[in-house]
């Protein structure tokens, strides 16, 4: 009786073009899902609810409110001060800036409240004496002890993810834009949620960073060893893996996180060593006995054993599904998903792309 295996060289030898075009209507199709891949920054959110610190502040936060704030600096500067610069937050004209910005973030459907040191005047001050006299009357602590910060805290009103967080950010900046500033100081948004919302951008730019030298170093090593015929051949079907694996995670909703920022060079580095057994095993049975032989052979003998080494991996990363903190099970299902795919494109593809080639030679030495 034929195995599975034995039916797929049959198959790579009889349904040659077949197999290509459905691997790449495949990878078409994935790839769709890729724009949906969703950015986790939150810990706090990977943290297992069963510790009763935990309890306690979704608690708080669930009656009172997320705690976290877009906090925005307003300083003096360093540089050399003509006499118009400000050099003091006790200023009057930072008491405006402070007053109109936090007037237009308040008609701001996104923000739910904004808290400075402006909330101390009803009216713009006149004179620095008299925010000294209104300061001098609290112990809020708005600004640092030598007067050359301030800050101002902005609450939002819906869920603190990136989408919100993001749009919240782009609110803010726009505003700031638009206020009145004066020489001497610099405004600038900060806080967890902003950090959040440039970790978002940091994992972006470094997944494609990541994927695309990694990719350029495998292929450029494979082209060398195994020249320019089995080299994209080997690492075409192990980038289409990554392509899946990808979309995948975008259409079953798997986020992209600090620890599964490496998955595309983790998954190139362990995804080439299936095409690489694979294509060598072709090459030496097909300098024997033929193409159709190497394939008959290599496939069956050397597909088992790379499914053999592959599921002590997948066994592996499947176990972190144990774990109480939901990135490290992310981590687990991602790379246990990626490795999967990555061997199917690896046995289904790669022989396939070798058929073709040999017999593209073939007809081509035919006609010469």
């Amino acid at each position: 009786m034929k195995s599975p295996l034995d039916i797929l060289a049959r198959s790579q030898l009889d349904y040659t073009d077949e197999l290509i075009i459905g691997c790449v209507l495949l990878t078409a199709v994935l790839a769709t899902g890729i724009p949906s891949i969703q950015l986790q920054t939150d810990f706090q959110s990977s943290l297992p609810d069963s510790i009763d610190p935990i309890q306690t502040q979704d608690t708080i936060q669930a009656n009172f409110g997320n705690s976290d704030s877009i906090i925005v600096l307003f300083q003096t500067t360093d540089n050399a001060k003509e006499e118009s610069y400000v050099t003091d937050v006790r200023d009057p004209r930072m008491i405006r800036t402070l007053n109109f910005l936090t007037s237009e973030l308040q008609s701001e459907p996104e923000i739910s409240s904004v808290n400075s040191m402006a909330s101390l005047f009803e009216d713009n001050p006149e004179s620095k004496e008299e925010v000294k006299a209104t300061l001098s009357r609290t112990d809020a602590g708005f600004a640092n002890r030598d007067y050359t910060a301030t800050t101002m805290f902005v609450q939002l009103r819906g869920d603190m993810n990136e989408e919100n967080i993001r749009e919240a950010t782009q609110i803010i900046n726009q505003n700031i834009d638009e206020s009145p500033r004066y020489p001497g100081v610099e405004i600038q948004p900060t806080g967890t949620p902003v950090m959040r919302n440039s970790l978002s951008d940091v994992l972006i730019n470094d997944t494609v960073t990541i994927i695309a030298i990694a990719s350029a170093l495998i292929l450029g090593l494979l082209i060398l060893t195994r020249g320019f015929a089995y080299g994209p051949a080997t690492f075409a079907p192990l980038f289409m893996g990554l392509i899946w694996t990808l979309g995948a995670m975008g259409l079953l909703n798997i986020p992209l996180t600090i620890a599964t920022i490496a998955l595309g060079s983790m998954l190139l580095g362990l995804g080439v060593e299936y095409g690489s057994f694979i294509a060598e095993r072709i090459v030496e049975e097909t300098e024997k006995n033929g193409i159709e032989d190497g394939i008959m052979k290599a496939v069956p003998n050397t597909g088992k054993a790379v499914l053999g080494s592959s599921t002590t991996d997948l066994v592996g990363f499947l176990a972190l599904l144990l774990a109480s903190i939901s990135f490290m099970r992310d981590l687990g299902i991602t790379l246990a998903l990626g490795e999967g795919l990555t061997l199917i494109a690896a046995l289904v593809l790669t022989p396939a792309l070798i058929v073709k080639y040999e017999r593209w030679e073939l007809k081509r030495g035919e006609n010469k």
